[in-house]
């Protein structure tokens, strides 16, 4: 499981670079900023489950909405290709 948890990390930063890739390069964000706070609140959800000093009362849990998943797979896409 621990697996799943570190490829989905590694998945949400992998976003994250590529909107700010496109920024640097004159394109527009991939994702606005609103988006990137709510990637960094599941990322920041993973590493509070993936600490195992947290006490579990403590753990945080939280997915993207939906819709910026859906963005977030076109991302991965576009980074695939």
């Amino acid at each position: 499981m621990n697996d799943n948890i570190i490829f989905r990390l590694d998945e949400l930063f992998a976003v994250l670079i590529y909107c700010s890739d496109q920024q640097q390069v004159g394109r527009p964000a991939s994702f606005t900023e609103l988006e990137r706070i709510c990637i960094n609140q599941e990322r920041g959800s993973i590493l509070s489950q993936l600490n195992q000093e947290t006490p579990p009362h403590e753990v945080r849990r939280y997915t993207c909405p939906a819709k910026l998943e859906s963005k977030i797979q076109f991302a991965l896409k576009k980074l695939n290709q």
